[in-house]
């Protein structure tokens, strides 16, 4: 399985798809600090993030200044990818390298972030709806 993160997938994707309940979790959270990967939700499946290292664990940094970093530990040093974001509602608008993307949280809490993105999770050539859950510790 391919190496997934919410940087690249909020890079890829190129529209967001938002959903509303009155039923649906809380999404007033704060969202500042380490938010580790724990896994991926795609079509009825759950995939667990295994791109752990004995050394440190993959995770993205939201700063209260507005910036942020996606943080890749590989071969046990930290690939740093640094980007600025803003929080609007229900929204995370994350710039890259120029590029800006929408991504859409559907879950928030002191522990839970879940972010909504499309993309082509299994390499198929069809796009996905990926759910991604990070915990924060």
């Amino acid at each position: 399985m391919k190496k997934l993160s919410l940087f690249s997938l909020a890079i890829l994707s190129s529209f967001a798809i938002s959903c509303s309940s009155d039923d649906s979790p809380t999404t007033s959270g704060d969202i500042l600090g380490k938010w580790y990967f724990k896994e991926y939700k795609v079509q009825g499946q759950t995939i667990p993030y295994d791109d752990h290292e004995e050394c440190g664990r993959d995770y993205i940094q939201f700063n209260a200044d507005g910036s942020g970093a996606n943080v890749d530990v590989w071969n046990c040093e930290l690939d740093i990818a640094p980007f600025t974001y803003t929080k609007s509602g229900n929204n995370l608008s994350i710039t890259s390298d120029g590029v800006t993307d929408i991504v859409p949280i559907t879950e928030l809490s002191a522990t839970t972030l879940k972010v909504k993105t499309i993309s082509d999770f299994d390499d198929d050539g069809d796009d996905e709806t990926v759910v991604i859950v990070l915990t924060k510790n």
